[in-house]
């Protein structure tokens, strides 16, 4: 069912009316601050997106959801993320991005199907050392937020293919990281205080180095755009050693 951009200060009782035939709700772009108890009748629904909307929390009706695969709660005003976010065991993808968030839950860890997180453009200081435990996790980004590390947990990721870490406060990425990794593929790190020679010396930087390059190798010769950056290392070469990040 699709509510995008209707104006909706609360959901129509025809969407929890839908029950166990409810597969995806979209209701982007509306006023919403809250959702009825009775989404859970939702019992089989396994796409909801809620974003751009006006939720300053996360309803506890979405952890009763067990079948969602995606949920999306973008551009919301979401100052924290419950405990609860652990019961959606078969969730893939979960984006956050633009909130209020300054912390993530180590419940974040449990989500034992997450194949891709967003939490860009919130004010998270620390990602939790749980994330290392989304063992299929394929895609993070993590940009614009208040980061001045990675946890070495994230080095259990061995299916992350994908890390966008621009626009924060990262001056180094952990060995652990950097060797465990390894389908690490495009490391974003743009706009960071990144010391480019100190990393050169961390261990795996250059196996990682030569698996982004190799990719980019790949792309030219099959012909694909790869737009202003030319071939991106996910590094402001330019600026070497300091960078000063978006505040």
């Amino acid at each position: 069912m699709s509510l995008r951009d209707a104006k909706l200060r609360s959901l129509p009782p025809s969407v929890c009316a839908l029950g166990a035939t409810a597969k995806a709700v979209d209701a982007t772009g509306n006023r919403l601050s809250s959702l009825p108890a009775e989404l859970s009748a939702l019992t089989t629904i396994q796409r909801l997106v809620l974003s751009s909307n006006a939720l300053a929390t996360a309803p506890p009706v979405l952890w009763s959801l067990t079948t969602l695969k995606v949920l999306a709660l973008d551009g919301n005003a979401l100052t924290q993320l419950p405990a609860g976010l652990a019961e959606l065991k078969k969730l893939e993808k979960l984006s956050v991005a633009d909130n209020k968030l300054s912390s993530l839950p180590e419940a974040l860890g449990e989500l034992s199907s997450l194949k891709s997180l967003s939490v860009a453009g919130n004010a998270v200081t620390q990602l939790p050392d749980a994330l290392g435990a989304c063992t299929y996790l394929e895609e993070l980004d993590a940009s614009r937020n208040g980061l001045a590390s990675v946890p070495a947990s994230m080095g259990k990721l061995t299916r992350l293919r994908v890390l966008n870490l621009d626009a924060n406060r990262i001056t180094r990425i952990p060995a652990e990281v950097l060797q465990g990794c390894t389908a690490l593929v495009t490391l974003s790190l743009h706009e960071n205080p990144i010391d480019i020679q100190a990393m050169e010396e961390v261990p795996g930087w250059a196996d990682m180095q030569g698996r982004i390059q190799g990719k980019n190798a790949k792309r030219v010769a099959g012909g694909v755009m790869l737009g202003d950056r030319g071939l991106d290392d996910g590094i402001d070469h330019s600026l070497t050693r300091v960078i000063v990040p978006h505040t």
